[in-house]
């Protein structure tokens, strides 16, 4: 017995012993590739969620409800419940097994039927010492995989932000739109009046008219399709904030202000992209593949466990007699001399899996930065745009108020107002959609640039 508690002992101390590979030095690799300067469009301060990108009451309600009620979110949740699950079991499966048993039975006839004439009880412990750190090894990947989890439910947290907020702003934008479209309807069935008393009083060519009367019936089918698009556009945001209705959604009738007009990212390209979600996830991913090699490259190994026991057959009345137990302890350890290659073979496909996350990872840290410097520059683009339409929508208002005077002085006629007016709401629908892709582009760009630290 001394020897077997020798042995005990020296398997408990080896237990430290572990196969563990370092990947630290591939990850740093992967991460030196990044550019470490600034990116080259840096503007305004920045904000940390969604919720403080604008002020508009009614949007921070659908960003609320889109937290609570979409789906998707709710999958993500119950995948990192399943994730901690496992993770508690990888844990669970380190610690000794304990069972305790008890049986009683005779066979005799049921005149001297007695439960106190037989009787077993039983109690055994088990233990795997995980001397090569197997177990180890598992408890590792399954941390690592909830850390992958819980990534991926903060990543798609801000991509739903992200689409609710952008969803709004195309339903106010299709809602602006929607209006133009029905005033230019309108226009354009005046134009075709006038057009018509001037053909039939002989002013103008039927070519003329004829025009006129293309031009209302593209203006019918355009105003169809913008309702059809607004309705889209309300479903699009109903499906994201969990709801059921179209029409009854509340809207805010402009373009809700930006608090933030810009993505502060001064402390350099490197920083911004390896806070994002989802390369964080990355990254994840190849500590949970290195964890696994390890603990396949340990299950190749000599395999050691320790087994103890208690228990004997007795009467039920001397379950506290000591002397009536049997103890047994064993200590055993195996090992496979020859598997035709097998075990190099699950080490050699543990490796692939280790090569394929890093490289998934550096496809995930270039299509990152990728995705910040280009949403970035469609920021800065479409600021420049909006502020030339800006001006171009003035110098139209200013022309039309400058022709209505002509007419009302005699100088013009009807028609040209009508076709002035037509011109400036041309010009104002590319401003409502240069207004809202600037609201866009500002969410796409913090959204690049993932949370701030």
């Amino acid at each position: 017995m001394n020897r077997q508690i020798l042995i005990l002992a020296a398997l408990t101390m080896s237990a430290c012993a572990t196969v563990q590979t370092d990947i630290s030095s591939d990850l740093s690799a992967v991460e030196s590739t990044l550019p470490a300067g600034s990116f080259p469009l840096v503007t305004g301060p920045s904000a940390s969620n969604f919720e403080t990108l604008f002020t508009d009451p009614l949007l921070r309600d659908y960003l609320a409800a889109a937290q609570n009620q979409n789906a998707s979110l709710e999958l993500a949740r119950i995948a990192v419940a399943s994730a901690e699950a496992r993770r508690e079991l990888a844990n669970a499966n380190r610690g000794p097994r304990v069972r305790l048993g008890g049986s009683t039975g005779i066979d005799t006839p049921v005149s001297n039927f007695d439960l106190e004439d037989d009787g077993r009880v039983s109690a055994s412990v088990s233990y795997d010492p995980d001397v090569f750190g197997s177990l180890r090894a598992n408890l590792r990947g399954a941390t690592a995989r909830e850390a992958v989890a819980d990534a991926e439910l903060a990543r798609l947290r801000r991509v739903i932000q992200a689409r609710t907020a952008q969803a709004y702003i195309d339903v106010i934008t299709a809602e602006l739109q929607l209006e133009l479209a029905q005033d230019n309807f309108e226009f354009l069935g005046e134009t075709l009046r006038v057009s018509e008393a001037r053909f039939n009083a002989g002013d103008i060519a039927r070519a003329d008219y004829a025009l006129s009367q293309a031009e209302y019936e593209n203006s019918r089918a355009s105003l169809l399709a913008q309702q059809l698009s607004t309705r889209e556009s309300r479903r699009a945001l109903a499906d994201l904030v969990g709801r059921y209705d179209v029409e009854d959604l509340p809207i805010a009738a402009q373009l809700p202000t930006m608090a933030v007009s810009g993505v502060d990212l001064a402390a350099g390209a490197q920083r911004a992209v390896l806070a994002r979600y989802d390369v964080q996830a990355q990254r994840f991913g190849v500590i949970a593949a290195t964890a696994d090699a390890d603990a396949t490259k340990a299950q190749t190994l000599p395999g050691f466990s320790i087994d103890g026991s208690l228990g004997g057959g007795a009467g039920l009345e001397d379950l506290l007699d000591i002397d009536t137990y049997l103890a047994r302890l064993a200590l055993a350890v195996s090992d496979t001399i020859f598997d035709n290659g097998a075990d190099s073979a699950r080490i050699a496909a543990a490796q692939t899996q280790i090569d394929a996350s890093l490289v998934r990872y550096e496809e995930a840290l270039r299509d990152a930065y990728r995705e910040v410097v280009s949403a970035l520059d469609r920021a800065e683009v479409f600021r420049a745009r909006l502020a030339a339409l800006d001006k171009a929508s003035a110098a139209a208002e200013r022309a039309l108020e400058l022709e209505e005077v002509r007419y009302d002085l005699g100088e013009s006629i009807l028609l040209d107002v009508l076709t002035l007016q037509r011109r400036v709401n041309s010009i104002q629908s590319s401003r409502i959609r240069e207004e809202a892709s600037v609201r866009n582009a500002l969410i796409e760009a913090l959204l690049a640039a993932g949370p701030v630290r």
